[in-house]
């Protein structure tokens, strides 16, 4: 239907565009920006490699999924809790990436908030339009710690998670959400850190 490349390279365009100035150099350096949020995230840092092993190892056995269209699927891992967002197109696909992540090692549970379909082109610039705005915002407040919170906006719904350190962090992390034009729902999926 549409060429993935192309759409993903106008969407990160569109994203960095938006960022201003002083995050295209985060965006462009990466690995350095990557760094700095994984110094800020609150889980140990075990477990956020621990995580990020679970992600990768779900992508590719998505990815090499005999007749599985993952492109438009997003794995957040925390904590070792899978969350599936995005759109596949049937109901039979979706079971089976349940599985996959249900049968990968060091998965605990598997949260699954996939929609049967596949995104236009407007819903792919909205919700990345969407999801910058809310970083953006939740790296200038100072009452949050907005490299904890990770964001993945799919039809103007967004899903927060991560680990903050209180609940009135969480509390301001969703009013802060809730602010951005194009939201229609918010779905907390943060938790507090265990002290």
């Amino acid at each position: 239907m549409y060429d993935t490349f192309f759409l993903k390279k106008i969407i990160l365009l569109i994203a960095i565009a938006s960022m201003g100035s002083a995050c295209v150099s985060s965006a462009i350096v990466g690995g350095t920006a990557m760094g700095a949020n994984a110094a800020f995230d609150h889980r140990p840092v075990g477990q956020q490699l621990d995580d990020k092993t679970i992600a990768t190892t779900i992508d590719g056995r998505l990815l090499a999924e005999k007749n599985m269209p993952s492109r438009w699927v997003s794995v957040e891992v925390i904590n070792a809790v899978v969350t599936l967002t995005g759109y596949l197109p049937s109901a039979e696909h979706i079971d089976r990436a349940i599985y996959i992540c249900q049968t990968s090692k060091g998965v605990v549970e598997v949260r699954n908030e996939l929609e049967i379909g596949s995104p236009t082109i407007g819903s792919l610039v909205s919700d990345s339009w969407i999801t910058t705005q809310i970083k953006t915002r939740l790296l200038a407040d100072k009452n949050i710690n907005g490299s904890s919170v990770h964001i993945e906006t799919v039809n103007g719904r967004v899903y927060l998670q991560g680990v903050a350190i209180s609940e009135d962090e969480i509390r301001r992390a969703i009013d802060i959400t809730r602010m951005v034009r194009g939201v229609t729902a918010v779905v907390d999926m943060m938790s507090v850190k265990r002290r």
